[in-house]
């Protein structure tokens, strides 16, 4: 309240009091002293709303910030659970597929069994038995650190494959003179004991070598390895 509004209000009511000098400053006095305790008050008042405001303000801030980093903790955890599961998925794939191809292996070496009696008898066929064709899809696919030892491998398995292919002809084209197949089967007999021994020194080098990836896909002891990855 200004002094010019004091003044009115003083006159005003000094104007309906006796006329005497002092009752108009009285007035002015009591005026004044009244509206300094509102104006004291009202700021007062102010003050203390403004800190009300000001500490609300923080508060909704502090707020929107831990709502902010919340969403933001969860965003990450999400994002690392996500990857976490990928991982353990990837890894459990490439554990299957590891026992799968271990045993696409043995059922190598038994097809080579087979056509190996077969082809004495001569009636080993080419392409009946080839599973070497999975065993190279998986490990092209999922294990190119075994390049070396499924190739190896594979070359072996081959070699003795068309070894029985051979013979089978041979025997084929003998009809009945049995010294001539005598003759030959022994020949074939001593070359196919070479070849499997070397087949089989290139599958204990392929076992190896999918036992020590398997512990290191599986963080476990090599005593802990699945039987099938046993030669």
């Amino acid at each position: 309240m200004d002094e010019v509004t004091i003044q009115k209000i003083a006159t005003e009511i000094a104007h309906h009091l006796p006329s005497y000098a002092w009752v108009l400053l009285l007035v002015q006095v009591v005026i004044l002293a009244a509206a300094a305790a509102v104006g004291a008050s009202f700021g007062e008042y102010l003050k203390t709303r403004g800190k009300h405001l000001a500490t609300k303000a923080d508060f909704d801030s502090l707020q929107n910030q831990l709502r902010a980093n919340t969403e933001l903790v969860e965003t990450i955890k999400a994002e690392v659970g996500q990857k976490d599961w990928a991982q353990r998925e990837r890894t459990n794939l490439r554990r299957i597929k590891l026992e799968e191809l271990i045993e696409k292996m043995h059922n190598c070496i038994a097809g080579v069994e087979r056509l190996g009696s077969r082809a004495v008898a001569g009636d080993y066929e080419a392409g009946e038995h080839d599973p070497l064709s999975h065993l190279a899809a998986i490990a092209a696919l999922h294990f190119p650190e075994l390049e070396n030892e499924v190739f190896r491998f594979s070359q072996k398995w081959r070699e003795q494959a068309r070894l029985g292919l051979n013979h089978t002809i041979v025997v084929k084209s003998m009809g009945i003179d049995f010294d001539a197949y005598r003759t030959a089967n022994d020949i074939f007999q001593q070359q196919w004991g070479s070849g499997y021994k070397e087949l089989l020194a290139a599958q204990a080098e392929l076992t190896t070598a999918a036992r020590r990836l398997l512990v290191e896909i599986m963080g476990v002891d090599e005593h802990e390895h699945p039987s099938q990855l046993q030669p």
